[in-house]
């Protein structure tokens, strides 16, 4: 498994190593989402249409996806991988990750994280693929030629995993119940070097930039938050509504929260039924939203963060230019302090926080 991993990993630079190709391009994305999440089994299922823009020279005779949370099985690479280190002595202490230990080994049936593809169509026309662990790889019946925009249509099912790195649910310091990173199946980067179909160990961030559209149905009691804007907020509540505007929330015993993100190369998010919302407008017309639980820290602690963070812009935007966006999310989730597009995902209310705004703001 390891060695055909390896394989393919490296197969996106065979035929291109060798061409000097000129001027600059990147491949464009457009996500639409729709997902079914049930919070009993903390499993949901996934609809993905993916619009994919070929905007390089080369023909594209293969595709590739992420499938980050494979790597949270016992005998994945990641696991094997932690372990192997773990027996590595450095000043005394074994020199793993202390977050992931051997945790993952000790995962049961219902802890472990997984996504599984069921379907994937190109242009309508069913495909063939291979999961490699963390790698879905799809030989293509028609090659996507230069220049060309193709539709990607996938069914899929996932299993949120017990938080052990970045993503995950049930984190037992922060108490959140589900924080959403490498949460859905994403397409690799294409770039001058080739496809990147790295397996997940350690590093997962490197993709595509575009559209995102996600529709998230969940028990109407969570509270969501993320990258993103929600379109249907006056049907949402929460504290996202207009001011002045009584939410018409549904009658029903699910919500679908609407998001839809633009020029972002990632889509994170979290829920938790106790979330404490807050907000505040600062200059240039930008929202900060504040979505935290206590889990043992001050609420003004956690509240701070907005006042912080009001007076850290000026010099973000002097030294980076002005923020692209009009909202901007601090989340409490995650493992520590993790940027994404548009959003923080946080442990703790401590002044490191503020590392992970500036690095948000700049669309990482």
């Amino acid at each position: 498994m390891i060695r055909k991993l390896v394989t393919v990993a490296l197969a996106g630079f065979w035929g291109t190593i060798a061409l000097a190709q000129q001027g600059y391009w990147q491949q464009k994305v457009k996500y639409v989402m729709d997902v079914d999440m049930d919070v009993q089994s903390n499993q949901f299922t996934g609809k993905q249409k993916l619009e994919y823009w070929n905007n390089s020279p080369d023909t594209l005779k293969k595709i590739f996806y992420h499938l980050y949370w494979n790597a949270f099985q016992p005998g994945s690479m990641m696991d094997n991988r932690s372990r192997r280190q773990g027996e590595i002595s450095i000043n005394g202490k074994p020199d793993w990750d202390p977050r992931v230990r051997g945790r993952i080994d000790s995962l049961a049936k219902d802890e472990i994280g997984y996504q599984k593809v069921k379907s994937l169509k190109l242009n309508g026309v069913p495909q063939k693929f291979e999961e490699l662990e963390t790698i879905l790889m799809v030989p293509l019946t028609k090659a996507i030629l230069p220049g060309q925009k193709v539709v990607l249509d996938m069914e899929f099912d996932a299993q949120v995993p017990l938080q052990i790195r970045r993503s995950g649910r049930d984190n037992p310091t922060t108490k959140v119940r589900y924080s959403m990173s490498q949460w859905y199946p994403r397409i690799c980067a294409y770039d001058k070097a080739g496809w990147h179909p790295t397996p997940y160990v350690g590093r997962e961030f490197y993709g595509p930039f575009g559209e995102f559209e996600v529709n998230i149905s969940i028990d109407k009691n969570y509270i969501l938050g993320g990258t993103g804007y929600l379109k249907n907020a006056n049907q949402i509540g929460f504290g996202y509504e207009a001011a002045g505007v009584k939410p018409v929330v549904p009658a029903t015993e699910k919500l679908t929260w609407r998001f839809t993100a633009s020029n972002v190369h990632d889509f994170m998010w979290a829920a938790d039924p106790e979330f404490i919302h807050k907000t505040k407008l600062i200059k240039d017309g930008i929202t900060l939203h504040l979505l935290y639980k206590t889990a043992g820290k001050k609420a003004e602690d956690w509240e701070n963060i907005l006042i912080q963070a009001e007076k850290a812009y000026p010099f973000m935007e002097k030294q980076f230019g002005a923020y692209p966006y009009k909202q901007y999310s601090f989340i409490t989730g995650g493992d520590g302090g993790m940027e994404y597009p548009m959003a923080t995902l946080l442990a703790s209310p401590a002044p490191g926080y503020m590392n992970g705004f500036t690095a948000g703001t700049r669309g990482y």
